[in-house]
């Protein structure tokens, strides 16, 4: 019978959950779904014409059973294919469900939403919008490996939204999102078989089996990978304020003066934050702008 000489290679090995993931691949996943929140933010600021932020708050690893005695009924449930094959899950509130969904009809966004399970015609809309929301997130993680997702069904009691056994680990990432006066938390749960790929792409160390020694090479080729990552960059080219009436009275022809003054520079902002002074040009028959310096930070309100 032989002696076990070197104990630093013996590590604890958990027969009943073998599947988890290194702290280094939870913080990897949470860098690159922070890179989809920012293009998140951008679209709904656009689609729902009004300040949408979107914040991470944690990304944990848990059993499944665990997150569903967490679920508040009814949630709001969209439950996603991953490539054909494997599942996820996004939850999110009915009083900030509903809140997207008057503001993508023209309403207000603000006031009291009940907690009660979405109509039809609201799923259709919130589907609509959750798909434009996979499709970026696909987008964003496509530098590591083809990410496609549909949504499958809207539930409202994680009871009929099996996308685990009841001991298996899922990951679970919690954001808050923030509409007018709405606050919630958005949670994307993927199980280990459908978020594994992605980990060991960016990690390279699955289940613990890499020295210390190799994070900081590992590091650097996921901060490689994350440089490709798209992020939307907006110019202004001015803002007025009219009444209602001299808006309806519009028509082909008019000038509308703008607060901004011609000889000043305009402002590129990256993921809803000003960043550069840039002056307007043309290049090839398209409009551009070409960077003439950083906004300093104290100069923003």
């Amino acid at each position: 019978m032989g002696l076990v000489k070197d104990l630093k290679e013996v590590r604890p090995y958990d027969f009943q959950r073998p599947h988890q993931l290194s702290r280094l691949q939870l913080d990897a996943i949470t860098l690159m779904m922070e890179s989809y929140l920012r293009m998140a933010s951008n679209f709904l600021s656009t689609y729902l014409r009004t300040p949408v932020q979107i914040q991470h708050i944690s990304t944990e690893q848990m059993p499944y059973e665990q997150y569903v005695e967490g679920v508040t009924i009814p949630s709001v449930l969209a439950l996603f294919t991953i490539n054909q094959s494997g599942s996820g899950l996004l939850e999110s509130s009915p009083e900030v469900t509903l809140a997207i969904i008057d503001r993508a009809l023209g309403g207000p966004g603000f006031g009291h939403f009940p907690s009660r399970e979405l109509t039809e015609i609201e799923q259709t809309i919130y589907r609509r919008i959750m798909e434009r929301l996979l499709s970026l997130l696909g987008q964003s993680w496509s530098s590591l490996m083809p990410f496609e997702a549909r949504i499958d069904t809207i539930e409202y009691n994680p009871a009929f939204t099996q996308i685990s056994s009841e001991g298996d680990l899922v990951v679970v990432q919690q954001q808050q999102i923030s509409i007018d006066s709405h606050k919630g938390i958005l949670s994307w749960v993927w199980p280990y078989p459908a978020i594994e790929p992605f980990a060991l792409m960016l990690g390279r160390h699955a289940l613990g089996r890499e020295d210390d020694q190799d994070v900081k090479p590992k590091t650097q080729e996921m901060l490689k990978l994350l440089s490709r990552s798209s992020v939307r960059a907006d110019v202004v080219l001015g803002r007025t304020t009219i009444s209602l009436g001299e808006f309806r009275q519009l028509k082909p022809g008019d000038i509308i003066i703008l607060k901004n003054r011609y000889d000043k520079p305009l402002t590129l902002s990256l993921a809803n934050q000003e960043k550069f002074h840039v002056v307007a040009g043309k290049v090839g028959g398209h409009l551009a702008v070409r960077v003439t310096g950083r906004v300093n930070p104290d100069d923003q309100e």
